[in-house]
């Protein structure tokens, strides 16, 4: 691995009108600019599968640890693939699906650093996300081809290395942003009508892991094709996205908070920069922006920059 010098460039973006902010500052960026890459965190240290440059697909994976404000490279992945779910269980981690189509399933031992292949998901598909309860991988909805979002809600033991199928999502779903809370999982925006497999929607619904059972909740306050999601404080964090601005395809920079116990969005600090197709993970009240891309507008141009933001409440200030 070639030796890359990184520059912690310390920029500070703070809103003061919100119940809380967010204090972003950028950290060491990553070797090279990716998009379409997925991040998970697993003892406090963030894994990071690439996704792609501004050239092509790779199978790079990377390890960041916070602390120390470093990127290490590790095994290449296997299968390599966008737009596939990632998951942090049981002390592993899985890598499962993407383009084109793949029922890959991967499993990385952090110990060994190595990958090796496991039970296929039944159904081979891709943009997707995944939800985690306990050691049960959940993947719902995505594309199984360019004219089909399958509906399909596939449950994945990591103990026993088999899948089961579950309660299929009432909607139509790809690209949604897809978190955990307890023994819900929250399916958030996305795409998807019978018309249209990129037709940008504002639903949200729960599937309940203990009742096998879907609600609807609140939309959210703007379409969102693709934007991060995590929890911190038990509340949910979507970030980022395309969405329609003044009537246009564009991308967002807009941070909104979900309250669970209220089903109420609201708005909080923005990202620095527009975003879409990046990694986002959290390790206690900070969150991780790692890579992306501004989504076509005007170019697929890729980002090198990773950015932590940490939720600062308003009252606790001077």
């Amino acid at each position: 691995m070639k030796k890359v010098i990184f520059f912690l460039i310390c920029s500070v973006f703070i809103g003061s009108s919100y119940a809380q902010t967010i204090v972003w500052k950028q950290l060491a960026s990553l070797p090279e600019g990716y998009y379409s890459g997925e991040a998970v965190t697993l003892d406090n240290e963030i894994y990071f599968v690439a996704g792609r440059n501004d050239k092509s697909v790779t199978s790079f994976f990377y390890k960041f640890n916070p602390k120390t404000n470093q990127w290490i490279k590790l095994a290449d992945v296997p299968n390599p693939a966008i737009n596939l779910a990632l998951a942090a269980v049981n002390g592993k981690i899985y890598a499962i699906g993407g383009d084109r189509f793949q029922n890959a399933n991967r499993e990385y031992d952090p110990q060994a650093d190595s990958w090796k292949i496991i039970e296929p998901m039944p159904t081979a598909r891709q943009h997707i996300d995944c939800g985690i309860f306990d050691n049960t991988i959940l993947i719902m909805g995505g594309l199984t081809s360019w004219e089909n979002i399958s509906t399909k809600n596939e449950a994945y033991d990591v103990l026993s290395n088999s899948w089961s199928e579950k309660a299929a999502i009432p909607s139509l779903r790809n690209n949604a942003a897809v978190v955990s809370l307890g023994p819900l999982i929250y399916v958030i925006g996305g795409a998807g009508t019978k018309d249209n497999i990129w037709g940008e929607i504002l639903t949200v619904e729960t599937y309940n892991v203990n009742s096998n059972e879907w609600v609807q909740k609140n939309d959210l306050p703007l379409l969102l094709f693709k934007p991060g999601a995590v929890v911190v404080n038990n509340e949910i964090v979507v970030l980022g996205g395309q969405t329609l601005i003044n009537g246009k395809d564009d991308c967002s920079k807009k941070v909104l908070t979900y309250k669970p116990q209220t089903d109420e969005w609201m708005e909080t600090t923005p990202l620095p920069a527009k975003n879409v197709f990046f990694g986002c993970t959290s390790i206690g009240n900070k969150i991780y922006v790692i890579g992306g891309t501004v989504g076509g507008n005007p170019n697929w141009e890729s980002y090198p920059t990773v950015y932590e933001g940490e939720f600062i409440p308003n009252n606790s200030k001077d």
